[in-house]
């Protein structure tokens, strides 16, 4: 999305950017290692040379997610680089540092000085965490991503009501992803017998959560349901998008999830956890359903009602797919978060 951002404004703006890539993984982020400090001292003095000493210049900046690591980084970064600047624009990509300041006082007060009192906070949804009043924001935004998807074809929808469902999950492979919500889920709709697959793409983030749940499958016989495809990109994941007839998303909890316009953007309903980034997305009953957090019973009922009704399969893709277009294709995240920084330049 900040490469979108980048594109996207390049030509309205003086705009120097500087790439931080703390990180070469998803499984690397928020972990120690000695070359992110040498890192992180190299992207502060990169940094100093491009702001100069004139505090002429906006400093836009996306913080990490709320673990130790990452915010102690971001209080180095930010308390060093902010004299240096004529305003501070922060989007919270990862939410929860105003509830993670609350709770440990001592480093929620180094947080404070350097979050605080921004020029403006980002957020991609109204569900997201309120980071920026959290830290006495000048003005809070509201930017969902967008972007064009590629690889979108046709909308895939059983054409009787016996053949298997077939279901898609992408993501990191963790907890509070709901991988686990997914097995249980699994589990209860084979005893109703519904036919259906479930076809999971994506890494694993630990060994032992991956060692529990090949464990699980194997305690209620679901290898002939449940396949794990691994990271698949391009054609290869749009070809997973355009195999599946519902997308699944038991999430704990997100900013967002971009997974949920890939599916849309292949008419594909959403079945997804009532909580935040979700929330923000999915209309439910109309592109799609939200059920309770962790709660497997509920979403079987809901991916059992659309096996038992394909067509209703078919009316909530389409309807996915116009809100998509409406509303998250990558012009509509341009202008927003244009919108963003043209109001911040006029207001000072």
């Amino acid at each position: 999305m900040i490469d979108l951002m980048v594109h996207g404004i390049e030509d309205k703006y003086e705009l120097q950017f500087i790439r931080m890539a703390f990180s070469d993984s998803v499984s690397e982020a928020g972990k120690f290692r000695l070359g992110k400090v040498w890192h992180l001292l190299s992207l502060i003095v990169k940094t100093w040379r491009a702001l100069g000493i004139r505090r002429n210049k906006y400093l836009y900046y996306p913080p990490g997610s709320a673990n130790l690591l990452p915010i102690i980084r971001d209080i180095i970064f930010l308390l060093l680089v902010r004299p240096f600047c004529k305003g501070l624009v922060l989007q919270f990509h990862s939410g929860g540092l105003g509830n993670y300041a609350d709770r440990h006082p001592v480093i929620g007060f180094f947080m404070r000085l350097a979050y605080g009192r921004m020029n403006a906070g980002i957020v991609q949804g109204e569900s997201c965490p309120d980071d920026p009043s959290a830290f006495k924001a000048r003005e809070r935004f509201v930017v969902p991503h967008g972007m064009d998807i590629r690889g979108v074809g046709a909308v895939g929808v059983p054409e009787e009501k016996e053949r298997e469902l077939r279901i898609l999950f992408v993501g990191i492979h963790t907890t509070d992803k709901g991988v686990f919500t997914l097995a249980e889920t699994a589990k209860i709709l084979k005893k109703r017998n519904v036919a259906f697959k479930i076809a999971m793409v994506g890494r694993w983030y630990t060994e032992s959560e991956e060692l529990k749940f090949l464990q699980y499958v194997e305690q209620y016989d679901l290898n002939n349901e449940i396949s794990m495809k691994g990271v698949l990109v391009n054609d290869e994941l749009w070809a997973m998008y355009e195999w599946a007839d519902i997308f699944f998303f038991p999430t704990f909890g997100e900013t967002f999830g971009l997974v949920q316009l890939e599916a849309m953007a292949h008419g594909l309903p959403v079945v997804a956890s009532e909580c935040s980034g979700p929330m923000d997305v999915i209309a439910d009953g109309e592109t799609g359903f939200l059920c309770g957090i962790d709660q497997p019973t509920e979403f079987a009922d809901k991916l059992a009602l659309l096996y038992q009704q394909p067509k209703l399969i078919r009316r909530l893709g389409a309807k996915a797919k116009e809100r998509y277009n409406e509303y998250y294709r990558e012009k509509h995240f341009r202008d927003r978060i244009n919108a963003v920084f043209q109001h911040v330049l006029a207001r000072d």
